[in-house]
């Protein structure tokens, strides 16, 4: 019977342990051993027993990708999307005890391997994917009635703001992503075909019958990002380049869609928050 291995303190444990489920390529062997030399034999070989967690902490984390990012998926493929999954992980590992947020970075990750090349889209696809994921989590406040606006004094309606919902989240890209997305619910069987070429600009909100993407006008979308942003009424048209007469149909959109959650007046005490 082999001896025990020597102790080794917690926080060095802990360490190695680490980057053995972290460590890919050449360090990996290195890694694994420096745990390996860690564990007790008892029937199944120290480097085997760490290569099952290994896997367990591999296939977990591609797991949490594949529910972050399914149209992505469906359109690399399963095979490219778990080598992409790979070469991710080896750059952005789990920080966090939830997985929700495993996927943060990958946008901005995969828009840096695929820049000018035929599939440059497909980060403002991921990009869009994380934006619902981030709008399922952010919660939601009670819409604002737009009859709160028959309180705002005419002269002070233009420099008023509009606090829009925490879950509202804002997509601009020079491709189809919208309409990729929304293939992808309706295709996850099927061999997914070329998006239509064109820009899109995308809302996304999560009311309480669940997650809503709005494919908008690209000058909508510059008014609503503006809002976001703290600028008021006018100041936000303004931004966007829109006529002051569009006003009251922008209006009704933002309130029937219940992304409105109070206004916020030129004097910073004169908030009204929903619901009237």
């Amino acid at each position: 019977m082999n001896s025990p291995p020597d102790p080794v303190p917690l926080a060095e444990l802990q360490s190695r342990f680490a980057a053995a489920l972290r460590a890919a390529g050449v360090e990996s062997g290195k890694a694994v051993a420096a745990l390996a030399d860690c564990i007790v034999d008892d029937g199944l070989a120290p480097v085997s027993r760490v290569q099952v967690y290994r896997n367990n902490a591999r296939a977990t984390f591609e797991g949490a990708l594949e529910r972050t990012y399914p149209v992505l998926r469906q359109r690399l493929g399963a095979e490219r999307f778990r080598s992409l999954s790979q070469a991710y992980r080896a750059e952005h590992p789990s920080r966090s005890g939830d997985l929700h947020w495993v996927g943060a970075a990958l946008p901005s990750w995969l828009e840096a391997r695929v820049a000018g090349g035929p599939e440059a889209w497909l980060a403002d696809l991921a990009r869009l994917e994380w934006a619902c994921e981030a709008a399922l989590v952010a919660g939601r406040q009670p819409p604002l009635a737009a009859q709160a606006l028959a309180g705002v004094p005419p002269d002070e309606l233009a420099e008023t703001g509009l606090a829009l919902q925490p879950c509202v989240r804002t997509v601009s890209s020079a491709h189809p992503v919208w309409s990729a997305w929304r293939q992808g619910q309706t295709a996850a069987s099927q061999e997914p075909s070329d998006p239509p070429l064109g820009p899109q600009h995308v809302v996304v909100a999560c009311p309480d019958d669940g997650l809503v993407l709005h494919s908008i006008p690209e000058e909508q979308f510059r008014f609503v990002v503006a809002l976001q942003n703290g600028v008021p009424l006018a100041a936000a048209l303004a931004c966007a380049g829109i006529e002051a007469d569009r006003l009251p149909g922008l209006l009704a959109w933002l309130f029937a869609e219940g992304l409105v959650t109070a206004l916020r007046a030129p004097a910073a005490d004169r908030v009204s928050e929903g619901p009237l």
